[in-house]
């Protein structure tokens, strides 16, 4: 498969002989963990050691990392798998009632700018983060997710019923069943990597990755590639929690948007705000929810009956993205809110509580995001505001580390 798209490679494993529950040893990706304690607490060598070290300070902890790594190398508690290999791995989880799977194979791609697309704008302090670290350890500790097109389900069906080894096989903290493979058929990994050949991937997760691999000028990246239209592709919504340096009441910001949008007050739902939150999800009128608390908490409803004159000279696609028209119009235009005063939160109760705890003035429950709305902005070169997308469930750290050095 030499100069194919995609090839397999060699990964850095857990050592089984060494490591018998690997669910100990696996972590989140470091930008959706707030607190790596408590992953640090389940094993001595839990990924989170690598990923996102701690207890030293920030000028140390790369260096920390490094020291870590070797000391696994060393008693050979991570090890180089026998032969190069595709991974496969398959996410089982259930939401909104349903049972979903989201399945993929992990090879290494070629990093080929025309046909790797972003739709997210990396921010700087956290691509210097990961370049730091990855530099210094040789290793990327976590994949990238890019999506495929896959319209005949071929390379589904092919990932589903070509001969596999089972390597992984475990439930994790957010009940969501997880099961990694090592692709053992040759033949099926070269019908994999032709079906590939022409593909373009569009990078759902991993954008502080991909540029740090690019940066570095590597041939190829490790990637946990799915199909962009399988049933197990889900996008949550990254929502907003504003505090006011110069504080409004709900009276105020309600007029502030009167002009444009129709606000109709509703009752807070029991099971919590999800619900109503993909309603507006699907609605073909850009809609989004306020909530503030108070002696009596408030929801609204928000409906557009007339256009915003927000970033003009910005794209018309993405002033018509309902997470950039709430960000940038409604927020940053309409109310002046500045960068600093915003939050996000993938969590509506989460997002809720911290309002009813004094801590924000107000929360802005956004619309999810459609895949196909990512795949426009992808393939018109254009980048969605920060924290647009949240791709559920995260790609876990810690199955496989590609080692490039």
């Amino acid at each position: 498969m030499s100069g194919s798209f995609i090839k397999p490679f060699k990964g850095l494993l857990y050592n089984k002989t060494k490591i018998t529950d690997i669910s100990a040893c696996v972590c989140p990706p470091y930008d959706v963990i707030l607190d790596p304690l408590p992953y640090c607490r389940r094993s001595s060598f839990n990924a989170i050691r690598l990923e996102l070290p701690v207890g030293t300070r920030e000028a140390d902890m790369y260096d920390t990392a490094k020291k870590t790594l070797d000391d696994w190398l060393s008693r050979r508690v991570l090890a180089f798998d026998d032969r190069e290999s595709v991974y496969l791995y398959e996410q089982e989880f259930a939401l909104g009632g349903r049972v979903r799977k989201r399945s993929g194979l992990i090879p290494l791609v070629r990093l080929d700018g025309q046909r790797i697309l972003t739709h997210e704008e990396t921010r700087k302090e956290a691509r210097e983060d990961r370049e730091k670290l990855i530099e210094k350890l040789g290793v990327f500790t976590s994949l990238i997710l890019a999506m495929y097109e896959d319209d005949s389900g071929e390379i589904g069906r092919l990932i589903e019923d070509c001969p596999k080894e089972k390597v992984y096989d475990f439930t994790d903290e957010r009940s969501i069943k997880n099961s990694f493979y090592r692709l053992t058929d040759p033949t099926a990994a070269a019908h994999l990597a032709a079906m590939m050949e022409k593909k373009r991937l569009y990078v759902a997760d991993g954008h502080h990755r991909l540029s740090v691999a690019l940066k570095l000028g590597l041939p190829y990246a490790a990637m946990y590639l799915t199909d962009m239209h399988a049933d197990g592709i889900v996008i949550l919504p990254y929502h907003r929690i504003v505090r006011l340096k110069e504080k409004k009441e709900p009276s105020q910001v309600l007029a502030l948007l009167s002009p444009y949008f129709d606000a109709t007050k509703v009752e807070f739902p029991q099971d919590g705000p999800d619900e109503l939150v993909a309603r507006i999800s699907s609605s073909p009128v850009l809609s989004f929810l306020l909530y503030f608390s108070g002696k009596i908490p408030s929801l609204y409803l928000l409906a557009q009956k007339k256009e915003m004159d927000f970033d003009p000279e910005s794209h018309r696609r993405l002033r018509s993205l309902k997470v950039n028209a709430v960000h940038r119009g409604v927020l940053k235009h309409l109310l002046q809110v500045q960068d600093d005063e915003i939050s996000f939160s993938n969590s509506g109760d989460e997002a809720v509580r911290l309002v009813n705890c004094s801590q924000c003035d107000f929360a802005v429950l956004v619309p999810a995001a459609s895949v196909e709305e990512v795949k426009d902005i992808a393939e018109n070169g254009l980048y969605m505001p920060p924290k647009s997308t949240y791709f559920y469930p995260k790609v876990l750290t810690g199955l496989v580390f590609h080692k490039y050095a």
